[in-house]
């Protein structure tokens, strides 16, 4: 039996009798307060001319006015991220009767606009079995060669009898900015929630609230099989497999990809972030025409 997965608009969504899994806005919230109390004590200070610190010297007004010059960009940045977590549309997932929707396209490429699909209807029958997989991705560092962790929670649905060629190209759009492309260049946020993974596995990074656990038990009441939670580890710093690289690039972090290449290759800067947009545009070794 074959299932059909549709990709629709978020304005041919229905809300009505549905569970809604909205963007996580806490931890954004927090340090977007946190910066901005510490940018308004700078502006204090330097507005002072400096302060003392009595037997332990003293802030000079430069200092304070630089410190609060750039954690105030840092500032910006986060408040309008907080912005948009606020934002009717900033959703992950909605478990509905009939399955769930996912919304693939991050909250915080909204400037995209609503025009075109940006969300994956899932049938549950087309749900093989779902679980919980808290992974901690090893990246090393360019200079130092410190290992960096970074700990992300992932929902893994393995899908049955669907065909997922559209999806994974539109995804494949998504890592591209192909969406977001206007006169004046691409405007994109490097943050993709949903990534096609080999064995047809739907993978969403969860940072939403409710919390996976929850959503778990939702797609149990509709009669999918919930796997045992696991913890897993992708050491991409001692020689990893294409397979793992690929990976890493449906993440669509350039940063992390660009460290790791560089770090396993004598690839140059330049190179290494050449191969790691091609590699996060392409977004699997079925796709690349190198593998």
């Amino acid at each position: 039996m074959t299932f059909a997965l549709r990709l629709l608009k978020p304005a041919e969504v229905s809300f009505a009798d549905a569970r809604v899994f909205r963007v996580s806005a806490g931890a954004v919230a927090a340090i977007t307060a946190c910066m901005g109390i510490i940018v308004v004590a700078c502006i204090g200070v330097g507005w002072r001319g400096g302060i003392l610190l009595g037997n332990h010297g003293a802030i000079p007004a430069l200092l304070a006015w630089w410190v609060a010059f750039w954690l105030g960009l840092f500032f910006v940045f986060y408040a309008n991220d907080w912005r948009k977590t606020l934002s009717r549309g900033a959703w992950l997932a909605l478990a509905a009767a009939d399955g769930v929707h996912i919304k693939y396209r991050s909250y915080r490429n909204v400037g995209w606009g609503n025009n075109d699909p940006q969300v994956v209807f899932v049938p549950y029958a087309a749900i093989a079995r779902a679980r919980i997989d808290r992974r901690a991705w090893l990246t090393p560092e360019t200079q130092t060669r410190a290992t960096r962790t970074a700990r992300c929670t992932y929902v893994e649905l393995d899908l049955v009898g669907v065909d997922l060629a559209e999806l994974t190209q539109r995804l494949a759009d998504e890592r591209a900015g192909k969406p977001g492309r206007s006169t004046r260049g691409t405007k994109i946020w490097r943050h993709f929630p949903v990534s096609v993974e080999p064995g047809d596995v739907l993978r969403i990074e969860w940072r939403a609230r409710p919390s996976a656990t929850v959503f778990m038990e939702c797609l149990a009441t509709y009669g999918v099989k919930i796997e045992a939670q696991v913890a897993t580890t992708a050491d991409l710093g001692q020689n990893p497999s294409q397979e793992r690289i690929h990976e890493l690039a449906r993440r669509g972090d350039v940063i992390e990809l660009v460290r790791v290449l560089r770090h396993n290759s004598d690839m140059t800067l330049t190179e290494a972030r050449a191969e790691a947009e091609r590699l996060i545009t392409q977004g699997g070794p079925e796709q690349d025409p190198k593998g």
